[in-house]
């Protein structure tokens, strides 16, 4: 299969050459030091861009566009995109590739590091919420997760490739070995689901492990009442900062001698585990501990 666009000589190339060839054409070559493992499958891509089925016209923020593979396949699906790259080198490889559709308005390419990005200040940024998508580097998967649920008021949903021991972390169940704090507190934001796994042949240079297309989808309401998100984003730090003591060891610091009457007054046993404990439970000790209101 093709990727389905003109390559830079003019000619139709298999669909990995057709993406290293663009990546060729100005000399780029991976950076370790910023985690580059470029998309180059365009099925791959395609697959993505499908599974989230966006209407035409649908405002897309991408994270790390690397060399347009899944800028095409948005693109190609009949969104606006706004490509984020923070590699100069890569800012001219899409100015490049993708000419008309920046003439035409269906898209902009935004030099700039993403956790540093205002959402709110995109240029021509349209009215309501949008839709994040990206192959997110490793490195910094975790940073940019974070990144999107603070800023989750401006964006209707999220799709991410990323590496599979991430994504198996965020839908773990309690009791499983890769659950922890960051699976409580993105599903305090959002509903994550696992659609698809892409094996490293998907990408240059070839990972050691595989990847996963993840769908996140934000809550209109969180799906626990807390007065103060930040003291439940205490509470899972504390415990999971030491998860394989019992709670009432790991807690002590934060709550410190009360910290057994909390948990006794939320219904939970203080010889539990944090990787035992539901976001329920942990909101339950979060509003124990809450400030009452003013």
């Amino acid at each position: 299969m093709t990727d389905g666009g003109p390559t830079p000589d003019g000619g139709s190339l298999p669909g990995p050459e057709a993406e290293r060839s663009w990546l060729r054409r100005h000399a780029v070559f991976p950076r370790k030091r910023l985690g580059q493992n470029f998309l180059v499958q365009p099925q791959v891509a395609d697959r993505l861009v499908r599974a989230i089925s966006l209407p035409p016209g649908t405002p897309v923020l991408e994270i790390g566009a690397g060399a347009g593979a899944l800028t095409r396949a948005l693109l190609d699906a009949g969104a606006r995109v706004w490509a984020v790259e923070v590699d100069p080198r890569l800012v001219r490889v899409l100015e490049e590739r993708f000419a008309d559709p920046i003439r035409q308005g269906r898209m902009r390419v935004i030099a700039a590091d993403i956790l540093d990005l205002d959402p709110a200040g995109l240029p021509e940024r349209p009215a309501g919420p949008i839709f994040l998508a990206g192959n997110l580097p490793y490195a910094i998967t975790t940073p940019i997760l974070l990144w999107a649920v603070e800023r989750r008021r401006h964006f209707q949903g999220a799709a991410f490739l990323i590496q599979r021991e991430v994504a198996e972390r965020l839908t773990a169940p309690p009791g499983n070995r890769t659950y922890g704090s960051i699976t409580v507190w993105i599903a305090y934001h959002g509903a994550v689901s696992r659609i698809a796994t892409a094996d490293p042949g998907a990408f240059w240079p070839v990972p050691q492990v595989d990847s996963s297309l993840i769908a996140i989808r934000f809550h209109e309401v969180p799906p626990v009442d807390l007065r103060d998100p930040a003291r439940l984003e205490n509470v899972l730090a504390a415990a999971f900062g030491q998860r394989r003591k019992m709670l009432r060891s790991s807690l002590a610091r934060l709550l410190g001698p009360d910290a057994p009457r909390i948990l006794h007054a939320a219904g939970i046993d203080p010889m539990r585990r944090a990787e035992t404990l539901s976001l329920e439970e942990f909101a339950a000790i979060a509003r124990l501990t809450e400030a009452p209101p003013r």
